[in-house]
Parts: C-alpha cells; structure tokens; sequence
C-alpha cells in the first residue's frame, strides 16, 4: 500500500502548520485525502494562503503544545490516527528566551510521545534538525536549539524502549521554498521572493548549503507517519549540496537582471549529501536537484500572485520578522 492510500480519509494531527514545512504538509495531506487536523497556538494561516487557495476549510484547532489535557482532547475529538510534529522556536527564539524555548520544544516533545503512548497512535513522525549533530564533537555552532532537538531524540528512543512507541524522527538541512521566510537560514528563499517582486537583497551568508526543497521535506514526514516502522528511527535530510555562489546562479537564470548577492560567513552547520537511507525506509526517491527547486519556488510565488497574493507586501513583511 502507498503511503497517500495509507492515509487516505484518516486524521492526521499536525503541529507547527503555521510554519514553512507544516503549511506543505497540511497541504500534501489535503491533495492525498486525508484529513490534516491543525493545532496551534494561534491560527496564523498567512503561509497556508501563499501555497494553497482552500487554506481557510483546514480544521484549525488551538492551543498549546505544553497544555497535554488540551492535546489530548483534540486528538480524542477528531480521533486522530497519525502525528506529525513539526512545531518547535528555532535558533534565535531558543537563544533570546531558553526557558520559554525548552518548555516548547522539549515538553512540547515528549507531550506528543505521550500523547502516541497513550491514544495507542503508532504513526508518528517529528523534526529534528541539522543543528543536532553539530552538538557532537566538530567544529559546528553549538545551540540550545540543536540541544533541545539531540533530548527529542533521546526522548523517542527511551519511548521506544520502555514503552513500545514507534517514531521517525528527521533532520532537515536548510530548507527553501515559497512559505520559508524566518529563521536563520531562510535567505535563500527570502532572495528569491526578492528577485521576483524585484527588489535588491543580500545573503547575509555565503559557502557550502545542504538545500531541502520544502515540498520534499513535507513528503517525507508525512511517509514516515503513514504507517508503523518498527524502531524509534533518526535520519538525516541533507537534500542537494551547493554553495550560495552556485544557488545565485541559478537565481539569476530566472531574474538576470535581479540586484541579489551573497556576504559573510558560511553557515555554521554540516552540508553533505544526502545517504538515501531515510528514502530507503520509506520508499520515495531522492530529493528534487537544486535547480529544479529553485525553478518550483519561482513557479510558486508566480502562482500566489495570480491568485491575488500581495507577493510585495509579503516580502515587505518578511523583512521586519525576527531572523
């Protein structure tokens, strides 16, 4: 059986849908037939309208990763039979609050094995991150981020262990797309939305990139959840490595006259190729070559503009969020 039959007219419980990688997957979810239940802390729905035009039908339920009485009674109320956990404070939100971040992102965390454990769910997938091997013994930036991601893990494996919950966790590199437009690595889509609304911008980083397309991250964590795998699974995703110069490039094939650079310092995370063992498991081919994701998020942001999306104000916006 396919993992879209897998799913099919099943309820999907999806945390983080607000951000870039969740609005892909609750519309993913929605082309398969299944049923994405959204929870959240505040029904922010701005990327689900840039990438999908029935963003305002997803069932949007609220609340807090930290309230488990609450997650509990959603997952009961739309009896939920899968889990994709993608909600989380990255970098710079982990540094400027750590105790407000940890509570999020590793209570968040083991609320939702707890929620699997309980509600007998054996369908869950989760993010990880890049910034989780870099906690290990190189060269790369240590982050309270990459902490929380590194006791998620750990988590899941005790879970596991003890008490027989199966889950797929997965560490994307950076990820581009139309709907990626905050955190520290989300210049190169922030560049991109800037060539087509034609404005100038720099890439505040340069060097070797692991790019993720975002559509290929959601496709994966919505695979991994679409049936039991017997384990608790890490893996990472480091889609296609290039450098910023080489990302440029194929920018200016689309935007030649496009005011667009790159300065600074090359990102402090790993950028290797991707191993396929992640794809293996869970049957998908590789991750789309970095051109062709490039030419995708073009095509994206020109499709939201045709139905009506004020790219412009967009992007005007994008600038004034935290990095």
């Amino acid at each position: 059986m396919s993992y879209s039959a897998a799913l099919a007219g099943k309820a999907v419980l999806v945390t983080g849908a607000a951000g870039c990688i969740g609005a892909w997957v609750v519309k993913q979810l929605r082309d398969l037939g299944a049923i994405p239940v959204v929870f959240d802390i505040a029904e922010n729905r701005e990327r689900l309208h840039l990438i999908m035009p029935d963003a305002d039908t997803v069932i949007w339920e609220l609340g807090d990763i930290t309230d488990f009485g609450r997650l509990l009674e959603v997952a009961e109320m739309h009896n939920t039979e899968a889990i994709i956990h993608l909600a989380a404070l990255q970098v710079p939100f982990c540094k400027a609050d750590p105790v407000g971040s940890t509570r999020i992102n590793v209570m968040g965390s083991i609320h939702m094995l707890e929620l699997a454990r309980q509600r007998g769910i054996t369908r869950l997938s989760y993010a990880s991150s890049v910034a989780a091997p870099a906690m290990g013994d190189n060269n790369w930036l240590a982050t309270l981020y990459g902490a929380h991601k590194i006791c998620g893990e750990q988590m899941a494996a005790v879970y596991w262990q003890d008490w027989g919950v199966p889950s797929i966790g997965i560490r994307p590199a950076i990820i581009y797309g139309p709907g990626r437009d905050q955190g520290m690595s989300a210049a190169p889509t922030i560049a991109l939305m800037a060539a087509e609304v034609g404005e100038a911008y720099t890439i505040p980083f340069t060097g070797d990139v692991g790019f993720v397309y975002v559509e290929d991250a959601a496709e994966r964590f919505i695979a991994a959840a679409s049936r039991s795998f017997e384990g608790a699974h890490v893996f990472d995703l480091n889609g296609t490595p290039a450098t910023v110069t080489e990302m440029l490039a194929l920018l200016n094939d689309h935007y030649p006259d496009a005011a667009i650079g790159a300065t600074g310092d090359p990102m402090p995370f790993p950028a290797e190729g991707n191993s396929g063992a992640l794809e293996q498991l869970i049957g998908l081919p590789d991750c789309r070559p970095l051109d062709a994701g490039i030419a995708d998020t073009v095509a994206g942001f020109q499709a939201a503009k045709a139905r009506g999306v004020d790219l412009a104000g967009m992007y005007q916006h994008t600038l004034g969020k935290t990095p």
